[in-house]
């Protein structure tokens, strides 16, 4: 038996309870390197190569639950893994579910490096991690899962190479590349902001004006965007609870993107984790990883709605969850969404 089986064994016998992605960390190892080295006993390599076909044949095993995850926020999904397409562009790899209050996701798997079936007491899963050894997307069994299955296409997409090591990238510490707000075209940004057509050609405008994404906040202040507290956070959410309103929750990695829509009920603090607790959603909110805040506006649909969000970012202002109040394409959002959104800007403008 390696040397790290043995270590991560001794560590589960003080922490039974602890999360692989805590215990990795604790043994000075990646996530991805600690289920490789369970090879042979709880887990199985799948082959990478063949990850467009693993991810169709999910289909096959029914009722499931899908994890994405970053270092603040874990979203879990249960449901079917439907209407699941890839593609290829600019030989790129990516992965599309669109499944609207179901399991729903953007996933881009050229950024997927390895793929592991792995079984823990009676729960079994498929778990996928970047070149860095970094988890992106994990899929686990629920009571109405089909477990023959699960089996047959553990079967069928195994690596030939079952090996318990596995060589991953280090991670570059990039600085944030932001240019001085005197190099900026402010006036320039601000109106190219305010002739949106869609929200989704947002990254594009950040690029051409050559600005980061919370200078960019900082820079709309306070018409298309408002800083807010992190720890509006609750109020937030108890305030869509109260409404019954349907909210869009966006979390995402680098590798990543999963969609919840629906309505929130059971809200609960664990410790420092804020929690969504539901019968097919959970949601968990490392609070304290949460550095900072936006209510932002966008014009959309050819400039004809202003699509309302609240953006938080960790400390090193990567994105790690979006909020939109539900809405159908060329439609407002619900007004309940809106109030609250304009409510939140205008009791933290200056």
């Amino acid at each position: 038996m390696n040397t790290l089986v043995n270590q991560y064994q001794t560590l589960k016998v003080a922490q039974p309870n602890i999360r692989s992605v805590d215990a990795a960390v604790q043994l000075g190892t990646t996530e991805a390197q600690l289920i490789a080295s369970q090879v042979g006993q709880q887990a199985i390599k799948l082959n990478i190569n063949q990850i467009e076909n693993i991810l169709k044949g999910l289909k096959k095993l029914e009722h499931v639950m899908a994890l994405t995850r970053n270092g603040v926020v874990v979203s879990e999904i249960k449901g079917c893994y439907e209407k699941l397409y890839t593609s290829q562009r600019n030989n790129k790899k990516m992965g599309i579910a669109i499944n609207p209050g179901g399991i729903d996701l953007r996933l881009f798997l050229s950024q997927w490096a390895s793929v592991f079936a792995v079984k823990l007491n009676n729960m079994v899963s498929i778990q996928c991690f970047d070149k860095h050894g970094r988890a992106v997307h994990k899929i686990f069994n629920t009571d109405k899962t089909n477990l023959t299955a699960y089996q047959a296409l553990i079967s069928k997409y195994s690596d030939p190479e079952q090996s318990t090591t596995l060589v991953v990238e280090p991670i570059k510490t990039q600085e944030l590349e932001t240019t001085p707000q005197e190099n900026i075209n402010v006036a320039g940004f601000l109106t190219a902001w305010e002739n949106l057509q869609d929200v989704h050609h947002f990254p594009a405008l950040l690029t051409e004006f050559k600005v980061g994404r919370i200078q960019a906040l900082e820079l709309a202040q306070p018409n298309w965007a408002q800083e807010i507290p992190t720890a509006s956070l609750p109020l937030i959410f108890s305030t869509l609870k109260e409404q019954q309103s349907e909210v869009m929750i966006f979390v995402n990695n680098n590798a990543a993107v999963q969609i919840y829509s629906g309505a929130l009920n059971n809200l609960k603090q664990v410790g420092p984790w804020y929690n969504v607790l539901d019968e097919d959603f959970n949601l968990h909110i490392k609070s304290e990883g949460l550095a900072r805040a936006f209510v932002v506006k966008k014009p959309t649909d050819n400039g004809n709605t202003v699509v309302h969000s609240i953006e938080f970012f960790d400390e090193s202002s990567n994105t790690v969850m979006t909020l939109f109040g539900r809405r159908v394409e060329g439609k407002e959002q619900p007004k309940q969404w809106i109030a609250l959104c304009n409510k939140l800007s205008d009791s933290y403008k200056s």
